[in-house]
């Protein structure tokens, strides 16, 4: 059986019946068993009432027999004569007379005078059982003769003293017992502790045989199980002392039952009935119920499949069936809303409600497969990460939005698109004009694109502000340049990126910068690779720096350098131009941090005190882990912080001026020096100069290539030595290329030269050879 919700409910309906009916059957079961043992007790205590009624009967005419005969004067003389013949005339007359089975005449010692019956076996004591009998006067006792039980009473015969006694009694045999079952309805025997039974109703018992052990091996099987067939008790009947009796009454219950088996046999044919009813109205029921349910989830299936137009009805529907139809109708038109808004969200953008990127793909190669010709304009809206830093992440919200406007205002051409690719770019399709002169059309264009930046350029009103934004436009031909939507995207992103890098409001694609672009790729994939694996493609050279007082070589600038694996040269312009766009900066950084801070405590331990400069970008100095890292290396390789110089940019000085300042001041509490590279060509004031926490200015080697042959570059650099030494910076000038700039320096008083004059810079063991050299050479 499945497990369907139909199949549940006859289950549970059936289970009910089940319990109920296994339940009322063990009911009836205890409470007729309790029944029963309580009317077979009530039978047994009514067959106990009947027994003493006719024992009592019979013991009333043994007295009054036994009175008659005592008080008979003939008698009375017969015993006091001993005239043998007159007594046993009267016992043997006076029992036929009572119908009594035995008449005894005994004297005062015990012994037989006369008897009606020959062969009686008596005790050998008869005087003690003589006595035992007198406490029994004027009731009856049970005893045993001749191995038969009688029911007997003695009376004393007097004239006037006690000269004999006469007992006169009954045989209790099967004929009396029967006689007792008749009366009761109940086995009835008499039991002689001595001897055992000595009568009994009960025809397939012997005399003298054990009847309890005959009793209890009666059993009957029925349920699977034995159970006894009769229920007996015992009763005490006055006896003797020395053999006493009992009456054992016995219930038959075989009749019981039977009864009670053929009304367990009708309950169980009822819960049968009951059972099958049951099942077949639980299942008109289950089929009621779930009828709707099945047609519910064919509805359901019919939703998933995107169909929210079927309906359901039903012919005799519950009030219940009614309310779930009507929840699931409306389920269906409340997820056709909401899968048409998500669908919709899937492929536009929330904030413009243009075309998302991947929904712009998919718009294209429908737009592609018609045949028609397309430039594709790639905007980028300049600035906007400041306007979020100074004004809010709400404010440059807005202003997207407004921009977005303003295109979907300017761009309202048959087939148009407008997509918004993600954070500042958009994508406008605008379809090529069908000109017979090509220049015409570039012309159109080149006027659409100009008409486009201008329109977009005009200001805007954002929260109560006037705003003036500035753009970078990068225009496409389909299918001149681009084959396939990725291509369109792509190459657009790359001439709007070589707008706003290059300072063009607009630019228009030109074949063969994708693949450079892909190979700026490649180069920042296996950058990232030789970071990761440290391989040898990168690694750092050292370019000595002249101290000018003392004319030794006491400092060295660490460049990086990288050669791949194929051989080839990589422009460290390049790839560490390409590693900040890319965010691999903070990992190259860290490694030549390493790596220099290592090769220090090599010229350490070597007895060189040579200072490294590192140059670094405002990616590191933002990076949390700058410090500690820095400081971690220091403690791992004992390298002293006074041994480490930081080099920046003025450009990176001022990026994040007020995060900067704070870096560098840690630094200087570490003890590392800091210095100020191509000062001279940057925007740094007199006034954050002397704000800066910096140990070193480094003149921009622009001033130095020409020093001997330029009177106004001597003028420049003269100043800036001076102005440094009274602000407290040591100054070092880079680019020193002749002997001639080299004596220029020495007499401004610069503290350190810097270039190929003195040596290119090298490996770190080519350095070694060439300082020992050097300071061979003196």
């Amino acid at each position: 059986m499945n497990n369907s919700f139909k199949n549940k409910i006859i289950s549970l309906c059936i289970l009910l019946i089940l319990v109920t009916a296994g339940m009322s059957l063990a009911s009836f079961w205890w409470s007729t068993s309790k029944f029963n043992e309580a009317q077979a007790q009530r039978k047994i205590q009514v067959a106990q009432n009947v027994y003493q009624q006719y024992l009592k009967a019979r013991e009333q005419l043994l007295v009054t027999a036994a009175t008659v005969l005592t008080a008979d004067f003939g008698f009375k003389q017969a015993v006091a004569t001993r005239d043998a013949q007159t007594i046993s005339s009267v016992l043997f007359n006076h029992s036929r007379r009572i119908d009594a089975d035995l008449m005894l005449l005994l004297d005062v010692k015990g012994d037989l005078i006369s008897a009606n019956r020959e062969g009686l076996d008596f005790p050998s004591d008869t005087r003690t059982w003589m006595q035992a009998l007198q406490s029994h006067t004027d009731h009856s006792a049970f005893v045993v003769l001749s191995e038969q039980l009688y029911q007997v009473i003695i009376l004393p015969v007097r004239a006037p003293r006690t000269i004999a006694y006469s007992i006169i009694g009954f045989e209790v045999g099967p004929a009396v017992a029967l006689e007792l079952k008749e009366l009761t309805g109940m086995e009835t025997s008499f039991v002689g502790a001595a001897d055992n039974l000595k009568a009994s109703s009960l025809t397939a018992l012997t005399l003298g045989g054990d009847l309890f052990t005959f009793l209890a091996a009666q059993k009957t099987t029925r349920w699977l199980s034995q159970y006894p067939v009769y229920e007996s008790a015992e009763v005490n009947l006055p006896s003797l002392d020395s053999n006493p009796v009992s009456l054992v009454l016995s219930a038959d219950l075989t009749t019981q039952y039977q009864e009670f088996d053929k009304m367990v046999l009708t309950i169980i044919l009822l819960s049968l009935g009951t059972i099958l009813i049951g099942f077949i109205t639980s299942g008109i029921v289950a089929k009621n119920l779930t009828a709707p349910l099945s047609k519910l989830t064919e509805l359901a299936k019919r939703f998933a499949k995107g169909d929210y137009s079927a309906k359901l009805e039903e012919a005799r529907p519950t009030q219940e069936i009614c309310q779930l139809v009507d929840a699931f109708n409306d389920m269906g038109e409340d997820i056709q809303e909401r899968e048409e808004q998500i669908r919709f969200q899937a492929s536009h953008d929330h904030l413009t409600g243009f075309f998302n990127r991947n929904a712009a793909l998919d718009k294209l190669h429908y737009m592609l497969s018609g045949g028609a010709e397309y430039y594709f304009i790639a905007i980028d809206i300049k600035g906007l990460r400041h306007i979020n830093d100074k004004l809010g992440p709400r404010v440059g919200d807005d202003c997207i939005k407004a921009v977005a406007n303003r295109i979907a205002e300017i761009n309202t051409a048959e087939g148009r698109l407008n997509v918004r690719l993600g954070g500042d770019e958009f994508l406008v399709a605008h379809q090529a004009s069908t000109c017979a002169d090509p220049q015409s059309a570039v012309l159109g264009i080149v006027e659409c694109a100009e008409m486009l930046n201008q329109g977009l350029s005009k200001p805007y009103t954002v929260q109560g502000l006037d705003i003036s934004l500035h753009f970078s436009i990068g225009v496409v031909h389909y299918p001149k340049q681009a084959h396939t939507p990725e291509d369109v995207v792509r190459r657009a992103l790359i001439a709007v990126d070589t707008a706003a890098h290059d300072g063009h409001d607009v630019y228009y694609y030109q074949s063969g910068e994708d693949e450079a672009h892909l190979e700026r790729l490649q180069i920042i994939d296996e950058l990232k690779h030789a970071i990761a694996n440290d391989d040898g493609q990168l690694f750092i050279t050292y370019q000595p720096k002249l101290n000018m007082k003392t004319n030794r070589i006491d400092k060295v600038e660490s460049l990086i350098r990288w050669q791949r694996k194929n051989g080839e040269w990589v422009s460290p312009e390049l790839f560490i131009d390409l590693a900040e766009q890319s965010g691999l900066i903070v990992e190259l950084t860290q490694w030549v941090v390493k790596t220099v801070v290592s090769q220090v405590a090599n010229w350490v331990r070597q007895g060189e005190r040579i200072k490294a400069a590192i140059n670094v970008s405002a990616q590191d100095i933002a990076d949390k882990n700058f410090l500690s890292h820095l400081k971690t290396l220091l403690d791992t390789y004992n390298v002293k912080p006074e041994l480490i110089t930081i080099e920046l940019t003025e450009r990176d000085m001022i990026e994040n001026e007020e995060k900067g300042i704070a870096v560098l001041q840690a630094l200087k509490q570490l003890g590392v020096q800091v210095s100020l590279d191509d000062y001279g060509v940057g925007q740094t004031s007199l006034g954050r100069l002397k704000m800066l926490p910096i140990d070193e200015l480094k003149l921009d080697k622009v001033f130095i290539l020409k020093l001997a042959q330029s009177e106004k570059d001597q003028f420049i650099v003269r100043s800036t030595i001076t102005l440094g030494h009274q602000l407290g910076f040591s100054v070092v000038a880079e680019g020193v290329e002749d002997e001639a700039s080299l004596e220029l320096l020495e007499s401004m008083q610069c503290d350190y030269a810097q270039g190929y004059y003195l040596s290119k810079p090298l490996k770190a063991a080519d350095f070694d050879q060439w300082l020992g050299r050097y300071n061979e050479v003196g």
